[in-house]
Order: C-alpha cells, then structure tokens, then sequence
C-alpha cells in the first residue's frame, strides 16, 4: 500500500511513518508533503497514492483547500489537534479523522477501517450491498423533538420547529420560530450530538442555529462571519475566522 503523509511537523510526520510500517511493513511511503501548495503539486505529477493522511492545519492553509484545485480519488484519514473540522473532513475523502496526539491505537483502527472498506468494494455487488446495510445499520438516530415544561405541562416541540438553541447564564433555551422560548435540559455540547449536524451547526460557545433559520451570512471584521436569523436574537451571532470556512462549506451542503 502506497501511503503518502501530508504533515508540516516533521517530527510528527517521522512518528506517523514509523507507526505505519510497524502496523504493516507492506506499507510503503510515497512522499512526505507540508504544505497546501506541495500537496496540489504532488497530485498534479504524481501517480495516485493508496490513501493519504493529511494534517488540516498546514503552514500556508488547511488541506481542504486542496481538494478544491485537485481531483483526489484516494481515500483520506485526517489527522489533527482539533475535532471542530470533522464534518468539513467527512464532506470530502475523509474515512476518519485522528485527534493529535495520535498513537499507534488509533492509528492502527483507522486504517483498519480502510482495509475493511477497500475489502467490500473488492466484494463486488455483494460486498456493496452488504457495506450499504452496515452503514445503514450505524446510522445514528438524531432528536427529533423535546418535552418542554410550560407551567404545570409538558409540551412536544418537534426539531425542526427550533430556530436555535442558546446558552444564557448555564441555562439552555430552545427558541422556536414563533418566537417561543423554552428552558431544555441539556447542554449545547449534549445537543450538538444529539440533533442532526446536517441541520444544526454551532456557531460558537452561545449558539447552535438551524440551517433553516438562516436568512443571511454577512463578512465580518477580522475575517469572521455575523449570521441574521428568521427568529430574533438577543445578540448578534458571529461565526469565529477558524470556523468561517467549515460553516461555509455547511451552508453550501444543503
């Protein structure tokens, strides 16, 4: 299997590779790369490695920025200090996605589940079918509504009702898009993985907004991005410079 590593710490790069071949010494090396601008040369002149592992955060950019001036048909296992661009990885090659620092255990499951996937596709029909009813079969099942107090009731409202969900004074509110606001029993983090994140995105520590709710997406100062909803807020919500590209990306997907 030819492996190419696109990591601009060195040292990193070095321990990845060593990992690799201690995993399977038929992994061989294509290349090591740094940057955003050698990783597009390198598919531009080279054959077509086996998979990639690809740090996000590069010196000159993020390895997203590479898929959108190259083709890459290899499949990609993202490697990074920071879990907030695993959507944005998922919505390209991504097969898994590698918190750093890394080790020989994630490692070795990540590339496990290439060889299993590359193991299906070699099935044929068969092996299709069956990866289809797997993936079928992890499918998480998302919230669909919440059962919130009014007084001394209790009231279904579904999760495409909500407009946002925001944090004031530890306290959670679900905002609907009548303008209703109700006191929800979970946290924003809880909630992140509990709804869809096709259909709620956190835009930062106070808001996750429903892509619905979204009328428009303003540039901001220092490269940020101020979101206006169809539901009123009580504060601007601003999307922080590191997330703006995810969030776009997000937006684009619907």
């Amino acid at each position: 299997m030819q492996v190419l590593l696109i990591e601009d710490e060195q040292r990193t790069a070095l321990d990845l590779q060593s990992i690799l071949r201690e995993l399977d010494p038929g992994i061989a090396i294509a290349g090591i790369v740094d940057s955003v601008e050698g990783a597009i040369r390198y598919f531009q002149t080279h054959q077509r490695p086996d998979l990639a592992f690809m740090d996000i955060q590069l010196a000159d950019g993020q390895s997203f920025e590479i898929f959108q001036e190259v083709h890459i048909d290899c499949p990609v296992i993202f490697c990074t200090a920071f879990d907030e661009y695993a959507l944005q990885a998922f919505q390209v090659n991504g097969v898994d996605y590698i918190l750093k620092p890394f080790d020989r255990e994630s490692v070795g499951r990540a590339l496990n589940k290439v060889k299993n996937l590359q193991n299906f596709f070699q099935q044929g029909p068969a092996g299709l079918e069956k990866l289809a009813e797997l993936l079928q079969k992890a499918k998480p099942a998302y919230k669909t509504s919440f059962l919130v107090g009014l007084r001394d009731k209790l009231l279904p409202v579904a999760a495409s009702d909500v407009a946002y969900f925001y944090i004031e004074h530890e306290i959670t509110f679900l905002h609907t898009y009548e303008g209703k606001r109700y006191v929800v029993n979970h946290t924003l983090d809880e909630l992140e993985k509990l709804l869809d994140p096709r259909q709620f995105y956190r835009a930062n520590r106070q808001f996750l907004v429903n892509y619905k709710a979204v009328s428009e997406v303003e540039h901001y100062f220092a490269r940020k991005l101020r979101l206006k909803l169809s539901a009123s807020t009580k504060e601007p919500i601003v999307v922080s410079k590191a997330k703006a590209s995810e969030f776009l990306s997000w937006m684009e997907q619907h």
